[in-house]
């Protein structure tokens, strides 16, 4: 009965010791998709009003790039959890089972050499381990995994920034889109009423049937232009909802987000806080940190370990229950265990350690030149953006001026259609100037404040309010 407890006993305290950290661990999942559950949900119903930074939260809420950053984030804290388990005693139970002879037996039952009866040994124990002291090897290892979760941690930050701009960048086109749809509108009623009006002088014969058709035709490019406008008002609407990571309906009521033309920092400073505040740059810093303790811990290796272990059980001897010879043993229980203390100093490893040495140095290398030259094309991007806001910036104030001034022609050329002072290619000419500078402002517009999202992207600051 005491050998049938031990059995039962330490299985079940294994499972208990192995089993509670793993019922912990299969538990976080579970939060997690209790907290995914919490997460906004896009608009369902077509149509339906979609705040701009309602569609940045839902971006960095449901898109899969960031929800892969988050996991990639989890794993490396494990990581560094598996790093530390070495700083803990490993305890093993164990549960053994044999059976066989103790003496050959012998084939020609020579008298000194009869055969034995089968006997059965059952072994039951547990077995501890415990590092005392490695000169830092296990220490350098856990710095090296922290750095490493630290920067798994950046890498989160850095695709939020990617879909913060992604989702604003798409928000704005969809403006512009519906921007160029009123437009176009505008300019089928527009050329509508002209139609019209030159229907009516035709009709009394004060215009020719050529001025009909020429307006006719205009009308027809115009609701051309407007069902090309649509289409590409849905294929905007299509991109927001990749750039957001979700499906839903084919439109939404967009928040009008102004355009204002505010000051900006200087050129050099915004390089200076793009080289400060970029998440990728943060990343790739603790990456090199890493290294450099991966490099510790490996030149490590090179000295000693100390180590205790410990062991103890119970053993249980017995001869088979049958044709047993007279001085069979019936069976008897015992209890051991043993301690001991052990200093392990490397004398060759087929050049091991001087290999992982090397291969930590190189590492180290390659993040450094890494982070050189993702430094270098983030001040390309900050420059790249700030050139392009500068352009749209100029280029809204002399778009605002060009639509003014086509509204006065198309005026002055209708009066003097109406006159009979000019033709009516003079005014269809006028309106055509008059869309295409609305559809100039409209770009410049869209695209001045999508250049300051871009600017604040590459200077690591857009990322942070959200």
């Amino acid at each position: 009965m005491r050998l049938l407890r031990a059995m039962l006993f330490w299985p079940l305290a294994a499972a208990w010791i192995f089993g509670g950290p793993g019922a912990l661990a299969a538990s976080l999942p579970a939060e997690a998709g209790q907290k995914a559950g919490q997460e906004s949900a896009p608009p369902k119903a077509a149509g339906a009003f979609l705040g701009y930074k309602v569609a940045i939260q839902i971006g960095l809420e449901q898109h899969p790039l960031v929800k892969k950053s988050q996991q990639s984030a989890l794993a490396a804290d494990a990581v560094t959890q598996q790093a530390k388990a070495h700083y803990y005693p490993q305890i093993d139970a164990y549960a053994i089972q044999t059976g066989g002879t103790i003496r050959p037996l012998s084939a020609f039952n020579v008298a000194g050499a009869q055969n034995k009866p089968t006997s059965y040994i059952q072994n039951a124990g547990v077995m501890a381990n415990q590092l005392i002291y490695d000169f830092g090897q296990t220490a350098q290892k856990v710095l090296a995994e922290r750095a490493n979760s630290a920067a798994a941690e950046k890498d989160i930050l850095t695709h939020k920034a990617l879909v913060i701009l992604t989702v604003q960048q798409a928000y704005l086109d969809c403006l512009r889109q519906t921007r160029l749809v009123q437009i176009a509108e505008e300019t089928v009623r527009e050329r509508g009423k002209i139609r019209d009006q030159v229907a009516a002088l035709y009709k009394h014969q004060l215009k020719s049937k050529l001025d009909l058709d020429l307006i006719s035709v205009e009308l027809k490019n115009a609701e051309v232009l407007l069902a090309q406008a649509k289409n590409n008002l849905r294929a905007s609407f299509a991109s927001l909802k990749n750039a957001m990571g979700v499906r839903g309906p084919d439109d939404y009521t967009l928040e009008e987000v102004p355009v204002t033309l505010s000051p900006i920092d200087t050129l050099e400073l915004l390089r200076q806080e793009s080289l400060a505040q970029r998440p990728e740059l943060l990343s790739s810093a603790d990456r090199i940190r890493s290294a450099e303790a991966q490099i510790k811990s490996a030149q490590a290796l090179y000295l000693p370990t100390i180590s205790a272990a410990g062991m103890g059980g119970v053993i249980h001897f017995s001869d088979a229950p049958t044709n047993q010879d007279p001085g069979a043993t019936p069976g008897f229980t015992q209890t051991w265990w043993g301690a001991a203390a052990t200093l392990s100093v490397p004398l060759f490893t087929g050049f091991l350690i001087e290999n992982r040495v090397a291969e930590a140095r190189q590492q180290q290398y390659k993040e450094e030149q890494k982070k050189m030259d993702l430094a270098n094309r983030v001040v390309l991007e900050v420059t790249e953006s700030y050139l392009t806001l500068q352009t749209a910036k100029q280029q809204t104030k002399v778009a605002e001026q060009e639509v003014a001034a086509a509204r006065e022609a198309l005026t002055l050329a209708k009066e003097r259609y109406r006159l009979g002072l000019s033709s009516i290619i003079d005014v269809t000419t006028a309106t055509t100037e008059l869309v295409g500078a609305e559809v100039r402002l409209a770009d410049t517009n869209y695209a001045y404040k999508a250049s300051a999202v871009a600017v604040a992207y590459a200077a690591g600051t857009g990322y942070q309010q959200y």
